[in-house]
């Protein structure tokens, strides 16, 4: 998938803009926050479910998994069900995650909105080159493959925003680093190295042979890592801005006794 880059100005630390850099970044369009999603789902705990379920709907802020194969989903929990069960009732997994049990659902809650950059009907940026507004920040980075799957640094450096080296670098820790800081492209370079920016500059960032960006990222040893003077790009696709739904797991009911004494039934 190929972006148009940003015309943004590097950021207060970086030397100042000229004033023409200055005069682009004034007319930087502000990216829409129509639409918002959903996501960054956070693990909040196990829960009872039952055939009357929590929810029937899609798109909403809690997520709940159940036998390692269900998929549930709501705004609120529902029929006095969603009540606080024992982790080691939610005893499945999936890739490591808790995945649910029976009738028991690993629940999840939204931790963001999240709007897309991209307009999936075309495969096209919505508005090149905007600028997440107040709150918001750049996510959901896509690795760039288009017209290459490598791209070119040097000395003076392709991407000048900022940059930071890990020896347990992943895509995400550069990624995530990037768009905290107000940038929407993230490289990584020999496996250990990130570098930010919003375009290349001096020269640098054209396409080369994608057998340079040949090592693997420190951190996962899978991800594309850049190789010498090679960045492997990933360029923002959405924006997000955190929030707090201030949604919990109730806790259980507690037991009802029917009769008095000795003889009390409890359920």
């Amino acid at each position: 998938m190929h972006f148009v880059l940003s015309a943004l100005a590097a950021l207060p630390f970086v030397v100042a803009a000229s004033v023409n850099e200055r005069s682009l970044e004034a007319r930087a369009p502000t990216c829409s926050t129509d639409g918002p999603e959903y996501g960054h789902y956070t693990y909040l705990g196990c829960a009872h479910d039952s055939a009357k379920r929590i929810c029937t709907e899609r798109g909403l802020p809690i997520a709940g998994v159940e036998t390692g194969q269900e998929c549930y989903c709501g705004s609120s929990f529902s029929n006095g069900e969603g009540y606080a069960l024992p982790e080691s009732s939610c005893n499945q997994e999936i890739v490591g995650q808790p995945a649910g049990g029976s009738w028991a659902l690993s629940i999840s809650v939204a931790k963001s909105q999240i709007v897309s950059l991209i307009d999936f009907t075309t495969m096209k940026e919505k508005s090149p080159g905007c600028v997440p507004p107040a709150g918001w920040q750049y996510d959901s980075f896509v690795w760039e493959n288009t017209p290459t799957q490598c791209f070119h640094d040097g000395p003076k450096r392709a991407l000048t925003g900022y940059s930071f080296k890990s020896a347990q670098m992943t895509f995400q820790l550069c990624t995530s680093t990037c768009g905290s800081k107000g940038f929407s492209i993230a490289g990584v370079e020999v496996g250990s190295e990130c570098y930010c920016g919003n375009q290349f500059e001096n020269g640098e960032g054209y396409a080369i042979d994608s057998s340079l960006c040949d090592q693997p990222i420190a951190g996962s040893g899978i991800d594309f890592g850049g190789g010498k003077w090679a960045l492997s790009i990933y360029k923002a696709s959405a924006i997000s801005k955190p929030i707090n739904l201030g949604i919990s797991i109730p806790a259980a009911p507690k037991k009802r006794s029917l009769n008095f004494g000795r003889n009390a039934t409890v359920v």
